[in-house]
């Protein structure tokens, strides 16, 4: 069934809109999945890797279809701790989600919520030292994937995307997580369907390449956490 990406089945955040109590707790089920499964510190790691090296003095980033804003989150307590200014710009579609993000970053100046659509971002190219995109790409197919790539790496001088793997042991190590940690029926239909709508490692290097990414990475973190690492377009 995982040989190939399941573009048909559908992930129910995915509604134009939703139940607001439901959508909260798939929020929050997703807030604790990535903590569960050290998704965030991952995030942070290397993030904060790529911050240290090379933006050590400062650093400017956006976060595309960032959710609830929970890795946004992460990112600036760690660079507070750091004493590294942040820009951080945190981004979503969804009106909805964007009100969540919103509360949930109400109280860290350092990040801006911001209601956008990944298709057409209205910042000038080079925006921001890192572009960022987490577990958002593969609720797109290939021609869409490509162009969210391409605008990536137009508003970023690097490049960042998390995503799950898709793999036999993620889909068959989901279902029972979901179950055995009390999690909404929204989390319960939506994660392993997300495994099935993932990307494996090939298929995201052919994306980065369609989209004219430079220098594109891809490595795998366990538990079958992937990221791209890549560098902007506009970059020399």
């Amino acid at each position: 069934m995982l040989a190939t990406r399941d573009a048909q089945i559908r992930e129910l955040l995915d509604e134009a809109t939703l139940d607001d109590a439901a959508l909260r707790r798939n929020l929050r089920d997703i807030r604790r999945i990535n903590a569960l499964l050290g998704w965030t510190g991952f995030a942070v790691r290397a993030l904060g890797h790529a911050i240290r090296t090379h933006y050590a003095d400062g650093f400017a980033l956006i976060d595309v279809a960032a959710g609830s804003a929970d890795i946004p989150l992460a990112l600036a307590r760690w660079a507070a701790r750091q004493g590294i200014p942040a820009r951080i710009v945190a981004t979503d579609l969804s009106p909805q989600i964007v009100r969540i993000a919103t509360e949930q970053a109400a109280h860290v100046p350092s990040i801006a919520v911001r209601q956008m659509d990944a298709l057409a971002p209205p910042y000038p190219p080079g925006s921001f030292d890192i572009a960022l995109c987490t577990l958002a790409l593969h609720h797109f197919d290939p021609p869409l994937a490509v162009e969210i790539l391409h605008n990536l790496g137009r508003l970023g001088k690097q490049v960042f995307v998390f995503d799950v793997e898709r793999h036999p042991l993620a889909y068959l190590g989901v279902i029972p997580l979901t179950r055995i940690i009390p999690m909404d029926a929204m989390t319960r239909h939506d994660a392993p369907a997300s495994v099935r709508r993932a990307y494996d490692q090939r298929e995201l290097r052919e994306l980065a390449l369609a989209a004219g990414l430079r220098d594109a990475q891809v490595r795998v973190g366990f538990p079958f956490r992937m990221v791209l690492t890549a560098r902007g377009l506009a970059t020399t």
